[in-house]
């Protein structure tokens, strides 16, 4: 029983990926009992560092298990993965498998090309739950990298900042463009979007000329945020805790 480092080479067998996301990767680890690898990366926006650790499931593909976020280190980082990985490993032998034991064992090409930032997006389709421990700022980072799936160009506002928009978004053609304002708040399930925040929004939506703003959040929207946003719903969409799992759906 042992979780040893392996080459990026060596990981590209298990994972197949692109190189098109927000995160860049600094380390592999596979398991070398059971069939599970990990990555260490670092946030291309805040430098800071997490981890993402993936096994085998029953059609031959390797999808998310666990991913860490917001670490400050690269050290502690890569401790915390490596203690994870190790306590799967723990826990799957105890089991023998990952998955139940009448299941059959498949050894099928790999057929899903993902980046690593998709394979987070599938963590949080099968663990929307785990939403609410990302900080602030990563959840941010999640819903612009949900948005540029879906061909919008991108950008973060500082992250310092409060005014009405965490994210800005085009989409250009060769004769216009289409802004869209994004404001994301992480919020707990007991803790509704007020609203003063609908018109917080709606007045930077006005002052800045977008076509469209939305706000995005892992909680709901109070009555009177509703009521308010009918108003105006020409120009704002609310994204709702449920909303969110569906735009998670697709990874």
């Amino acid at each position: 029983m042992a979780i040893e480092l392996i080459t990026e080479n060596e990981f590209s067998e298990y994972v197949i990926k692109t190189f098109t996301g927000i995160t860049k990767e600094f380390a592999w680890y596979r398991s070398n009992t059971l069939d599970l690898v990990g990555v260490l990366v670092q946030d291309n926006i805040d430098k800071d560092w997490g981890y993402v650790i993936l096994a085998k499931e029953e059609d031959g593909n390797y999808r998310p298990q666990d991913v860490g976020a917001s670490i400050d280190s690269k050290s502690d980082a890569n401790n915390e993965l490596y203690a994870k990985m190790l306590a799967i490993e723990v826990s799957g032998e105890i089991k023998d498998e990952l998955y139940d034991d009448n299941s059959v064992s498949l050894d099928l090409p790999k057929i899903e090309i993902m980046s690593i930032d998709d394979h987070i997006k599938a963590y949080f389709k099968k663990h929307p739950e785990d939403l609410y421990q990302l900080s602030p700022r990563k959840f941010e980072e999640l819903v612009a990298s949900i948005i540029k799936d879906m061909g919008f160009d991108v950008e973060l506002t500082p992250a310092t900042r409060d005014g009405g928009r965490d994210i800005i978004a085009y989409i250009r053609t060769g004769i216009s463009s289409y802004l869209t304002h994004i404001e994301c708040k992480r919020y707990a399930p007991d803790n509704k979007v007020s609203v003063d925040i609908i018109r917080s929004v709606v007045g930077v939506h006005h002052m800045r000329n977008a076509n469209k703003s939305v706000i995005v959040t892992t909680g709901f929207f109070t009555k009177d945020a509703r009521d308010e946003a009918k108003l105006v719903e020409n120009s704002l969409d609310l994204k709702d805790y449920n909303d969110l799992k569906d735009m998670l759906s697709k990874y």
